[in-house]
């Protein structure tokens, strides 16, 4: 994992935590649920450039990772 230094803000860790406490579905090999979407939208919003997959947070410090 690499940390880019950006953090969300504490509404946005909260929005995170609700959509990561939602039912997930499971499609082939990968999990998909709106918090993995959520987090990275956020990262986008705060500068972070795109990138293949997703963005993640780190939910205790606020801090946008990618792998």
């Amino acid at each position: 994992m690499t940390k880019t230094g950006i953090f969300a803000t504490i509404e946005e860790i909260e929005s995170i935590k609700h959509e990561a406490s939602m039912p997930v579905i499971k499609i082939g090999n990968h999990w998909t649920g709106k918090s993995q979407e959520k987090c990275h939208e956020y990262a986008l919003k705060h500068g972070l450039p795109d990138i293949t997959g997703y963005y993640g947070c780190d939910l205790k410090t606020g801090e946008f990772i990618k792998s």
